[in-house]
């Protein structure tokens, strides 16, 4: 059995539609079900079962899926590991990101390329962190770069790589920024923008409010962080975002709050006892050095 095979058994089982499966995997339905039918062939039992114009796995489906993800991973994991022993710097590093975190990873990714250009950097961004816990299971990335995972499993181990605390942003024209460090209380004097409520850095900036006896009404609520860091250039307005978020932003100045509590760290994701790439590995290192330069990793 080809593993062309396992792949195209296992986006059906995932979308459990022949339609959506042949367009997310780029072929025509008629040959996503002629492998379909070869599988089943092939192994003497069916793994799907169709009734009226739904598509169903059967119970030989369902105990089948595991093991074809467990079999693409172990034969991508062997071909990684001869690379690696013999060196060679070729392929593709698939990443996912939060989006809030993307600008932190800029000069990260130049050095990578420029030290290792045969390697593609894959680089998908979400606002969701549940889409990370998916696409890590899913193999559709690598490794995943956020605050924290909501569904972390026993499957899951994590990598703390840096602090990234909670700080007040304004522009460097702004009185605001000759302060060392400014009340969470400022925000309500201030025309101010936050992220929208539900992401993980809404909830820790209304957790250290909260703790404060304050209730911040912000004038607008956006998921964009360039967006908020575009308001921000204007002079006019302020926000509260992670530290990072203003990384390779000489107009901008992150000031941290005097409030406790508005600690978070970025974390690196990835399977449990998957095979950490050579390649993986040397990012790791870059994103540290490229945080230590910028002193955002404690000694």
């Amino acid at each position: 059995m080809e593993l062309t095979q396992l792949r195209y058994f296992i986006r059906l089982a995932e979308v459990l539609n022949f339609t959506e499966a042949s367009k997310q995997l780029f072929i025509t339905q008629s040959t996503l079900s002629q492998s379909i039918r070869q599988t089943e062939s092939e192994l003497g039992t069916p793994l799907f079962e169709r009734i009226g114009k739904k598509v169903y796995l059967t119970d030989a489906g369902q105990a089948f899926l595991p093991y074809a993800r467990q079999s693409i991973i172990e034969t991508e994991t062997g071909i990684q590991k001869l690379r690696d022993m013999q060196q060679i710097y070729k392929g593709e590093l698939r990443i996912g990101v939060i989006y809030s975190l993307c600008p932190m990873l800029a000069e990260s990714i130049v050095r990578f390329s420029k030290e290792y250009p045969g390697i593609k950097l894959i680089l998908t961004q979400s606002t969701s962190i549940n889409d990370m816990t998916t696409m890590l299971h899913n193999n559709e990335v690598d490794f995943a770069l956020a605050y924290k995972l909501d569904a972390l499993s026993s499957l899951t181990e994590k990598i703390d790589l840096c602090p990234d605390p909670l700080c007040v942003i304004v522009h460097r024209r702004s009185p605001l920024a000759s302060q060392q460090k400014i009340s969470i209380q400022a925000l309500t004097h201030y025309p101010f923008a936050l992220l929208k409520s539900g992401s993980y850095t809404r909830n820790v900036i209304e957790n250290v409010a909260s703790r404060s006896g304050i209730s911040l009404q912000p004038m607008a609520e956006i998921n964009d962080t360039n967006l908020l860091l575009q308001m921000v250039r204007t002079g006019d307005w302020i926000s509260v975002l992670s530290q990072h978020s203003v990384d390779n932003q000489p107009d901008l100045k992150a000031v941290p709050l005097k409030e406790k509590g508005g600690e978070m760290h970025v974390y690196l994701f990835q399977l449990k006892g998957r095979y950490k790439k050579l390649v993986t590995r040397k990012f790791i290192e870059i994103i540290q050095k490229v945080m230590s330069q910028n002193n955002l990793i404690q000694a």
